[in-house]
């Protein structure tokens, strides 16, 4: 069976493709892996920013049919050359897509019947999708299917303060925050106590560097960033790694310290 490790943000644009990217593309190196762009939102980009060339194929195929089975959704993944041990499957392009709570149910059991020994799926602004149900429902499908969530936020005052609106409202269980930090530090304790106060129930598991020319570079280059300190420090990184949320915040940094500092 598959861990399945579910990467969302609160807001399109925060960076849960690029980092979802990164988790699966280092996780490649020693074991097999799909990267599945779940982002509703008609914008997939997961596969662009590797210069995938896919075709006719990615999750838009899958909509039509009565249940999604492992083999079709095996269909619609491609095979990664320069990382022979990843898959992808492309995400939408130019139309939006039932809401994840929709989706995800449909889903899970292809996921577990899957060859992969990890699944990325990359849910963008699932919480935030004007088709579902309800945030709450959401984040309970999320939780239901996934191994492991991450939520990533950015170190914007005015972004974190709707993000812990959309969280709160939310109340995803399992959930593990990751802050890209562009002011370089300076908001971090001030984040790292307005999280604790306001979304007790979530750790803050990393807090990462956010350089935009250097994620300009890697997407130019095709080549995401490689991050295997952060695999390592939410323990991602041995194969058959499959811990819940739980077991992996008993070894995590308190809130305010870092467990990496990879930037992407």
């Amino acid at each position: 069976m598959s861990a399945v490790v579910s990467v969302l943000t609160t807001k399109d644009g925060q960076g849960s493709t690029s980092l979802a990217l990164s988790l699966a593309w280092t996780a490649a190196e020693k074991r097999r892996v799909m990267a599945l762009d779940a982002d509703m939102s008609g914008t997939g980009t997961l596969a662009d920013l590797i210069a995938l060339d896919y075709g006719s194929r990615g999750i838009g195929n899958l909509f039509g049919t009565m249940a999604i089975s492992g083999f079709l959704l095996e269909q619609q993944a491609v095979p990664v050359r320069t990382r022979p041990r990843l898959r992808v499957v492309p995400g939408l392009q130019g139309f939006c897509g039932p809401g994840v709570g929709e989706l995800l149910p449909r889903l899970a059991p292809a996921l577990e019947v899957l060859p992969e020994e990890m699944v990325v799926l990359d849910l963008g602004a699932a919480l935030a999708h004007p088709r579902q149900e309800s945030p709450r429902r959401t984040a309970e499908v999320i939780a239901a299917v996934s191994h492991r969530v991450l939520v990533v936020l950015h170190d914007s005052p005015a972004r974190l303060v709707k993000s812990i609106q959309i969280l709160k409202a939310a109340q995803l269980p399992q959930a593990e925050l990751i802050v890209f930090e562009s002011r370089r530090g300076v908001l971090r304790e001030q984040i790292a106590r307005t999280i604790g106060e306001h979304l007790p129930g979530h750790r803050l598991s990393a807090v990462l560097p956010w350089d935009e020319r250097r994620a300009a570079r890697a997407e130019d280059a095709a080549a995401p960033e490689q991050v295997p300190a952060l695999l390592k420090s939410l323990r991602l990184a041995q194969p058959g790694a499959a811990l819940g949320a739980s077991e992996a915040q008993s070894t995590a940094a308190p809130p305010g310290q870092r467990d990496s500092r990879e930037p992407l």
